[in-house]
């Protein structure tokens, strides 16, 4: 099994951060930019984890939650905003996966 890297995909804060740790990252400036990097980087056998510092349209939400339910390679973790208020309650896939289970016992 090959190395396999990190990478961020963000808001430039982020990135720059986790580059002076030496983990690779692309600073990331709407959703159109972040699918299309998104896309080459689960194809990038190399890469095995991608960490997400931005936030994201509901739809790109669910096609990120569809990838990790889909596929085991690369680990997605998507870190929500952590300056929001209440952010103990702001977990996105959480909520996702939730709302999913309460409309199948329902």
């Amino acid at each position: 099994m090959p190395n396999q890297k990190i990478h961020v995909l963000g808001k430039e804060e982020f990135v720059l951060i986790f580059n002076l740790l030496g983990i690779d990252g692309t600073i990331i400036e709407n959703s159109e930019d972040f699918l299309k990097t998104f896309d080459i980087l689960i194809n990038e056998p190399s890469i095995g984890m991608i960490i997400i510092f931005m936030e994201l349209p509901s739809d790109i939400i669910d096609f990120i939650l569809e990838f990790k339910i889909s596929n085991r390679s690369p680990f997605i973790f998507f870190v929500p905003n952590i300056f929001q208020p209440d952010i103990e309650n702001r977990d996105i896939f959480f909520n996702k996966i939730f709302e999913s289970i309460e409309k199948i016992i329902t």
